[in-house]
């Protein structure tokens, strides 16, 4: 691997016309942070193989990540915008690195394919504005959206109630109010989560006796998991006819379900390009689970700047490797990429690592 060797300070090198000293050539570099990625190596383990300390190999893989092509350049560079196979239906969804700092992601239903995806502060409102502008950058036409229920995520398709928390802060006659700022997405079909539902339900019936939490739990999941409109109607009422009347957290179950009906029933009333919209957002945990055992080899993220290097990182791993565990057999063996493009074609993940400048 290395040319010279130098008998005094016993330091290898390599040549290079400009006459510049290099202790390890780009190949040994880009081996070790394959091996890190793929491998599931940790810093000590790659220490001990490669014979490199552990601050030089987390420098290299910043700097590779640094490197890495952004959502828009990669769909740029495979010519994404002109032509894709792209389900349109998007799930949003997020993973925490810590308590500072959280990833965004943006996945297809179809492909299975990390649209884009974003490491911010928090999940807001502002920081997923932003991820569907990197969405829509990348030449992504959103039909539908299908999240776990976050306010910030429900606040792109829903329209907010205003607030007044101040006396004597409401309209008045002669008085012009504050304009309301329209959803970001408005007229885009939502569909929130059913297991996520049942779930946040499940929470305020924890609170009740025994007996009236297995009737209201298995009133939730016949409600949530109903075939068609018609039976879930049927549930409904049941439901609402079983809290009326009742305690405060009947009140707030009954609340829950009637202010986010259109959110729970949207799988059965819309189609995206012929398809129907999926009514959970298992796709998307899979995804997570497969990025959070990837992260389980990581050193404490302390910036921003370092956990998005590492996670354009393992993004990149996963939209070029093939699909292995999931239940189509179509999708089976084809990379997220191969399915967004349509056609037959293995990548190699360090290609969309851009050169760095001499």
């Amino acid at each position: 691997m290395q040319r010279w060797w130098c008998r005094l300070c016993r330091q290898s090198f390599t040549f290079r016309k400009w006459k510049r000293k290099h202790r390890f050539t780009d190949v040994f570099t880009q081996e070790a942070v394959k091996d890190f990625i793929q491998g599931r190596s940790s810093y000590a383990v790659i220490k001990e193989r490669k014979g490199v300390s552990v601050g030089t190999l987390s420098s290299w893989i910043n700097d590779s990540g640094a490197r890495c092509m952004s959502p828009v350049e990669v769909a740029q560079f495979l010519k994404l915008p002109i032509k894709n196979r792209w389900s349109s239906i998007l799930l949003l969804d997020a993973k925490y690195l810590n308590r500072h700092m959280v990833l965004l992601l943006a996945i297809d239903y179809g492909t299975l394919d990390i649209v884009a995806w974003q490491v911010t502060e928090g999940e807001t409102e502002t920081a997923y504005r932003e991820l569907i502008d990197l969405v829509e950058k990348t030449g992504y036409i959103i039909g539908a959206i299908i999240s776990d229920g976050e306010p910030s995520i429900i606040a792109l398709t829903q329209p907010q109630r205003r607030r007044y928390f101040v006396k004597g802060s409401r309209p008045r006659l002669g008085i012009v109010s504050s304009p309301v700022t329209s959803p970001r997405l408005s007229g885009i079909c939502h569909q929130w989560c059913v297991v996520h539902a049942e779930r946040e339900l499940n929470r305020y019936t924890a609170k009740l006796p025994q007996e009236q939490q297995r009737s209201l739990n298995g009133l939730v999941h016949e409600l949530l998991f109903a075939k068609t409109v018609r039976q879930a109607e049927k549930w409904r009422d049941q439901l609402l006819a079983q809290t009326f009347r009742q305690t405060r957290i009947h009140e707030q179950i009954a609340l829950m379900i009637r202010k986010r009906w259109d959110l729970l029933m949207t799988h059965h009333t819309f189609k995206v390009i012929g398809r129907r919209i999926p009514r959970d957002t298992n796709a998307i945990e899979n995804i997570i689970s497969y990025v959070n055992v990837r992260l389980k080899t990581m050193r404490r993220l302390r910036t921003i700047a370092s956990a998005q290097a590492i996670t354009n990182l393992i993004v990149v791993n996963y939209r070029s490797k093939p699909l292995q565990n999931t239940k189509n057999k179509l999708k089976r063996g084809k990379s997220p990429l191969e399915l967004a493009m349509g056609k037959k074609q293995k990548f190699d993940w360090m290609m969309f690592i851009k050169k760095s400048t001499p």
